[in-house]
Protein backbone atom coordinates (compact mmCIF):
# COMPACT_ATOMS: atom_id res chain seq x y z
CA UNK A 1 0.00 0.00 0.00
CA UNK A 2 0.70 3.88 -0.50
CA UNK A 3 0.69 6.42 2.39
CA UNK A 4 1.58 10.27 2.64
CA UNK A 5 3.41 10.62 6.44
CA UNK A 6 3.22 14.50 7.53
CA UNK A 7 5.65 16.63 10.12
CA UNK A 8 6.23 12.81 11.32
CA UNK A 9 3.23 12.57 13.67
CA UNK A 10 0.42 11.69 11.16
CA UNK A 11 -0.30 9.31 8.13
CA UNK A 12 -3.54 9.21 5.58
CA UNK A 13 -4.03 6.34 3.20
CA UNK A 14 -4.77 6.21 -0.11
CA UNK A 15 -8.95 5.65 1.35
CA UNK A 16 -8.30 8.66 3.26
CA UNK A 17 -7.41 6.94 6.97
CA UNK A 18 -5.71 9.30 8.85
CA UNK A 19 -3.73 7.97 12.01
CA UNK A 20 -1.86 10.37 14.46
CA UNK A 21 0.66 9.74 16.63
CA UNK A 22 1.26 12.71 18.87
CA UNK A 23 4.27 11.26 19.71
CA UNK A 24 6.02 10.91 16.69
CA UNK A 25 7.34 8.07 14.44
CA UNK A 26 10.99 8.43 14.32
CA UNK A 27 11.68 5.67 12.02
CA UNK A 28 9.98 7.93 9.39
CA UNK A 29 12.88 9.97 9.35
CA UNK A 30 15.37 7.28 8.46
CA UNK A 31 13.28 6.73 5.24
CA UNK A 32 13.71 10.63 4.11
CA UNK A 33 17.33 11.50 5.14
CA UNK A 34 17.29 14.30 2.26
CA UNK A 35 14.51 16.10 4.23
CA UNK A 36 16.31 16.50 7.38
CA UNK A 37 18.23 19.02 6.26
CA UNK A 38 15.36 21.43 5.42
CA UNK A 39 13.38 20.77 8.36
CA UNK A 40 16.43 22.22 10.40
CA UNK A 41 16.20 24.89 7.99
CA UNK A 42 12.68 25.30 9.06
CA UNK A 43 13.60 25.17 12.74
CA UNK A 44 16.30 28.09 12.72
CA UNK A 45 13.80 30.06 10.96
CA UNK A 46 11.63 29.75 13.85
CA UNK A 47 14.44 31.01 16.20
CA UNK A 48 15.22 33.54 14.56
CA UNK A 49 11.59 34.58 14.66
CA UNK A 50 11.21 33.79 18.21
CA UNK A 51 14.41 36.39 18.84
CA UNK A 52 12.91 38.43 16.52
CA UNK A 53 9.45 38.57 18.80
CA UNK A 54 11.33 39.34 21.80
CA UNK A 55 13.89 42.25 20.49
CA UNK A 56 10.58 44.00 20.01
CA UNK A 57 9.86 43.39 23.16
CA UNK A 58 13.18 44.56 24.58
CA UNK A 59 11.91 48.39 25.45
CA UNK A 60 9.22 47.25 28.22
CA UNK A 61 12.44 44.87 29.70
CA UNK A 62 12.05 47.30 32.89
CA UNK A 63 8.81 46.04 33.54
CA UNK A 64 9.32 42.98 35.98
CA UNK A 65 6.33 41.22 37.27
CA UNK A 66 6.47 41.06 41.08
CA UNK A 67 6.16 37.43 41.28
CA UNK A 68 5.39 34.25 39.24
CA UNK A 69 1.80 34.12 40.16
CA UNK A 70 1.44 37.87 38.74
CA UNK A 71 3.55 36.31 35.60
CA UNK A 72 0.89 33.27 35.14
CA UNK A 73 -1.87 35.50 35.99
CA UNK A 74 -0.69 37.78 33.06
CA UNK A 75 0.28 34.71 30.51
CA UNK A 76 -3.70 33.54 31.20
CA UNK A 77 -5.30 36.79 30.79
CA UNK A 78 -3.00 38.14 27.68
CA UNK A 79 -1.02 35.38 26.29
CA UNK A 80 2.12 37.33 27.72
CA UNK A 81 3.59 37.66 30.57
CA UNK A 82 3.55 41.42 30.71
CA UNK A 83 -0.05 43.14 30.47
CA UNK A 84 -0.65 45.63 27.00
CA UNK A 85 -0.89 48.30 29.25
CA UNK A 86 2.71 48.11 30.11
CA UNK A 87 3.52 47.44 26.21
CA UNK A 88 1.89 50.62 25.32
CA UNK A 89 3.93 52.90 27.96
CA UNK A 90 7.34 51.60 26.76
CA UNK A 91 9.14 52.56 23.52
CA UNK A 92 10.28 50.48 21.20
CA UNK A 93 14.28 49.94 21.23
CA UNK A 94 16.69 47.54 20.63
CA UNK A 95 20.02 46.36 22.94
CA UNK A 96 23.22 47.60 21.67
CA UNK A 97 25.33 45.01 19.52
CA UNK A 98 27.83 44.24 22.38
CA UNK A 99 25.13 42.80 24.57
CA UNK A 100 22.31 41.85 22.36
CA UNK A 101 22.20 38.39 23.55
CA UNK A 102 22.98 39.32 27.26
CA UNK A 103 19.96 41.43 27.51
CA UNK A 104 17.70 39.10 25.75
CA UNK A 105 18.64 36.19 28.30
CA UNK A 106 18.66 38.81 30.88
CA UNK A 107 14.81 40.39 29.92
CA UNK A 108 13.85 36.87 29.79
CA UNK A 109 14.39 35.90 33.61
CA UNK A 110 12.56 39.40 34.44
CA UNK A 111 9.66 38.53 32.39
CA UNK A 112 9.38 35.39 33.88
CA UNK A 113 10.65 35.53 37.68
CA UNK A 114 13.81 32.82 36.55
CA UNK A 115 16.93 32.69 39.09
CA UNK A 116 19.69 34.50 37.82
CA UNK A 117 21.54 30.98 37.82
CA UNK A 118 19.11 29.07 35.26
CA UNK A 119 20.45 28.41 31.90
CA UNK A 120 17.94 30.28 29.63
CA UNK A 121 20.02 29.78 26.56
CA UNK A 122 17.99 26.87 24.95
CA UNK A 123 14.51 29.11 26.17
CA UNK A 124 15.65 32.16 23.78
CA UNK A 125 16.71 29.88 20.70
CA UNK A 126 20.42 31.25 19.82
CA UNK A 127 21.18 28.10 18.46
CA UNK A 128 21.03 26.87 14.52
CA UNK A 129 19.94 23.22 15.11
CA UNK A 130 21.89 22.37 12.43
CA UNK A 131 25.30 24.01 12.81
CA UNK A 132 26.28 21.91 15.90
CA UNK A 133 27.84 23.16 19.41
CA UNK A 134 27.82 26.76 20.58
CA UNK A 135 26.17 29.22 22.96
CA UNK A 136 24.82 30.83 19.44
CA UNK A 137 24.85 31.33 16.07
CA UNK A 138 23.60 34.15 15.12
CA UNK A 139 24.83 38.29 15.01
CA UNK A 140 23.29 41.23 14.85
CA UNK A 141 23.78 43.98 12.63
CA UNK A 142 24.54 47.16 14.83
CA UNK A 143 23.56 49.24 12.25
CA UNK A 144 19.61 48.28 12.30
CA UNK A 145 17.36 50.50 14.44
CA UNK A 146 13.61 50.39 15.12
CA UNK A 147 13.10 52.37 12.46
CA UNK A 148 15.61 51.39 10.04
CA UNK A 149 13.54 50.34 6.46
CA UNK A 150 12.02 47.06 6.75
CA UNK A 151 14.23 45.78 4.41
CA UNK A 152 17.31 45.98 6.64
CA UNK A 153 19.34 43.38 7.61
CA UNK A 154 18.84 42.57 11.52
CA UNK A 155 20.52 39.20 12.51
CA UNK A 156 21.73 37.01 10.34
CA UNK A 157 23.27 33.50 11.12
CA UNK A 158 27.66 33.01 11.64
CA UNK A 159 29.72 30.60 13.44
CA UNK A 160 29.84 29.92 17.27
CA UNK A 161 30.00 32.67 19.57
CA UNK A 162 28.07 35.08 21.73
CA UNK A 163 26.71 38.99 21.72
CA UNK A 164 28.25 38.66 18.13
CA UNK A 165 27.40 41.44 16.33
CA UNK A 166 28.80 43.37 12.45
CA UNK A 167 28.19 43.48 8.74
CA UNK A 168 28.35 41.03 5.76
CA UNK A 169 32.01 39.87 6.67
CA UNK A 170 30.93 37.88 9.83
CA UNK A 171 28.12 35.97 7.84
CA UNK A 172 28.73 32.15 7.24
CA UNK A 173 27.64 29.88 4.34
CA UNK A 174 28.64 26.45 6.81
CA UNK A 175 26.16 25.99 8.60
CA UNK A 176 23.54 24.62 6.34
CA UNK A 177 23.24 21.61 3.91
CA UNK A 178 22.84 22.74 1.06
CA UNK A 179 25.25 25.71 1.49
CA UNK A 180 23.68 29.12 2.73
CA UNK A 181 22.62 30.89 5.83
CA UNK A 182 19.23 32.59 7.20
CA UNK A 183 18.92 36.22 7.50
CA UNK A 184 16.13 38.07 9.59
CA UNK A 185 15.57 41.56 8.62
CA UNK A 186 13.54 44.31 10.25
CA UNK A 187 10.57 43.61 9.25
CA UNK A 188 10.26 40.05 10.88
CA UNK A 189 10.66 38.12 7.62
CA UNK A 190 13.60 35.85 6.90
CA UNK A 191 15.62 35.10 3.91
CA UNK A 192 17.56 31.92 3.06
CA UNK A 193 21.02 33.25 1.28
CA UNK A 194 22.68 30.69 -0.97
CA UNK A 195 25.61 33.03 -2.57
CA UNK A 196 28.23 36.07 -2.33
CA UNK A 197 26.04 37.82 -5.10
CA UNK A 198 22.22 37.48 -2.26
CA UNK A 199 24.31 38.80 0.61
CA UNK A 200 25.80 41.64 -1.45
CA UNK A 201 22.06 42.67 -2.18
CA UNK A 202 21.07 42.79 0.91
CA UNK A 203 20.26 45.96 2.60
CA UNK A 204 23.13 46.94 5.75
CA UNK A 205 22.70 50.24 6.37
Amino acid sequence: MSLVAYDDTSVVTDEGQVFRFPEGIPSLRKLTPQLQSFQLRVQCVANLKDLWHRLQLYGIAQYAPRDLEECAENLRRYGYPIPPSALRERKKAYPTGRRWCDALSRSYRVECGQDDNNDNIAVLKHRCPSAGKGKSHYAMNPDCRPDSPADTVFLFETKAGWNQHGGAELFSFKNHDPRGGCVLLNDGSVKFIRSEEELKQLRWK
